[in-house]
């Protein structure tokens, strides 16, 4: 065999180089081989990415451009982009999703004839800044990537060869109206002061099978926006959901982060503490990103995330029910419901806690299933539980209430109505804005002093969602729920009222019939 040149060889490298790249954006997740053999990994686009760092990209220098910076979570990041078609990113702050994004976009114009990217940033400076990374990225290509581009313009990019353009456009009342776009990338989304108009101008093309990628910080201001609603119904609603940590970039250590925190310029506060805007910028945990900011919250910060390591999968279902931990005779349990409005709303919630431990032992937790057949499951769990003492709140509707009184259920609830000598029992736990705070007020100093467990990390989520203004009731942030909130409250008024107390013993009398 006759060796070929040197030259030959380098050119015939360069073509494979270039034709892998045109297939992978990022290098496909290596098999077990490949990671024992990191030689024999092949270049993808990513490798010839450049790019500036923040205080180079308006300045109008040509040099120091420096390799995009492969980093773990960047790589699994720019993955999910390829590998999905609808992307949610909730973040910390200057982690690379721009630049990431960039390239992307970046990519596609390169090789993707008769795409059309459209970006939308949350500031017209915003939009201008991402679009100058993409042509930045693109004239820093190798050489024979490059193609003519379209005439210089703030607000676009194309390469008409292909057919192909970014466009970048503020978030205003009608982004995105005109466009036809079969990528959408929105920047910052949870900043965006019309999110939802430009969600609905650009929902066409996600409905005719584009893709569309939000990346945001979560913004504290707005508790009940587009993008935390999209976020937290992940994957149920067919998206894609990353969080991405502070801690992410390799450098980022404790030392680093009180750094920040103790340096932080006053204008960048906006009324905020460094603390808040430490929570706001720089979340650790994604119950601290989706969390309202601490002044607010009743349920303690720290508390919902260390439980969040003891959420499991149930052990195994009842019907529609999950049991977390198998019933034992030596244990005493409390049951409570939280009865939603109507099918299809809020969800109606059954918890059974163990009174020694306080750990959620099993729970239902529905919004489909009808008010009688919810009331039937409910009862199939409690069964397995021995039939427990059982609230049920009948606020709205008693439907689950008479059903599980028509089928004999032997320990209900029922409580003090009236006064004096006209005092009655009436079955099941009713609302009001007296027993509202007193139910809070106790849940509050049970969770807090570690008194409780949620192993469904549905039901955790809700805690980090309670807030309360100073002198107002405690309650959901908008687009969120209480449900499994008020039916674990019911739960430990249920064993209060009763008297039970941690050993599973009555100390008092308790106010059942």
């Amino acid at each position: 065999m006759v060796a070929l040149p040197e030259s030959h060889r380098k050119e015939a490298l360069r073509r494979l180089e270039k034709e892998f790249a045109k297939r992978n954006f990022v290098s496909p997740k290596p098999t077990e081989e490949e990671e024992e053999d990191p030689e024999d990994k092949q270049p993808d686009f990513l490798d010839y990415v450049k790019i500036l760092e923040r205080s180079q990209l308006h300045t109008g220098v040509s040099g120091g451009a420096v390799p995009f910076q492969k980093w773990p979570y960047l790589v699994d990041l720019a993955r999910s982009m390829v590998d999905n078609r609808l992307l949610t990113v909730l973040k910390a702050r200057q982690l690379g999703f721009s630049w990431t994004s960039a390239a992307y976009a970046a990519w596609l114009l390169t090789f993707s004839a008769g795409t059309n990217v459209l970006m939308i940033s949350k500031g017209q400076t915003e939009a201008f800044s991402l679009l100058d990374k993409v042509r930045f990225i693109l004239k820093n290509l190798p050489e024979d990537w490059q193609a003519p581009l379209s005439p210089d313009s703030r607000s676009e990019i194309g390469i008409p060869s292909r057919d192909s353009k970014v466009i970048a456009l503020p978030s205003t009342e009608d982004a995105g109206r005109s466009e036809t776009a079969s990528v959408v990338i929105q920047d910052e989304a949870d900043f965006h002061e019309y999110h939802m108009a430009n969600y609905a101008a650009v929902k066409p093309t996600i409905d005719a099978g584009g893709q569309m990628i939000m990346g945001s910080t979560s913004n504290k201001r707005n508790m009940s926006s587009l993008f935390k609603e999209l976020y937290r119904s992940a994957p149920d609603n067919g998206w894609t959901k990353i969080f991405i940590p502070w801690h992410a970039r390799p450098e980022r250590t404790q030392i680093w982060y009180k750094g920040v925190r103790d340096t932080v310029p006053a204008i960048e506060l906006h009324g905020m503490s460094p603390d808040q805007f430490m929570e706001q910028e720089y979340p650790g945990e994604e119950t601290e990103a989706l969390a309202p900011p601490k002044a607010q919250s009743i349920f303690d910060r720290d508390m919902i995330i260390g439980m969040a390591d003891s959420c499991i999968k149930p052990l195994r279902e009842v019907g529609p029910a999950s049991i977390y931990q198998e019933p034992r005779s030596s244990k005493r349990y409390v049951a409570g419901t939280d009865v939603a409005s109507g099918v299809g709303m809020d969800y109606s919630v059954t918890v059974i806690v163990d009174v020694n431990s306080g750990y959620v032992v099993a729970d239902l937790v529905s919004n489909t299933l009808q008010p009688e057949d919810f009331s039937t499951s409910s009862i199939q769990l409690l069964d397995v539980y021995s039939n427990p003492e059982w609230a049920i709140e009948n606020n709205f509707s008693d439907t689950v209430l008479t059903v599980a009184r028509d089928m004999n259920y032997p320990r209900l609830y029922r409580r003090r109505v009236g006064r004096g000598k006209n005092i009655r029992r009436e079955y099941g736990w009713r609302t009001d804005r007296m027993s509202r705070q007193m139910l809070f007020d106790e849940l509050r100093a049970s969770f807090n002093a570690g008194h409780l467990t949620i192993p469904n990390k549905h039901g955790l989520d809700e805690f980090s969602t309670i807030i309360a203004a100073p002198g107002e009731k405690p309650q959901a942030m908008g687009g969120t729920h209480d449900d499994y909130v008020m039916a674990l409250g019911i739960a430990l008024m249920l064993k209060n009222e009763k008297g039970i107390n941690n050993h599973g013993k009555i100390i008092r009398l308790p106010a059942f019939a």
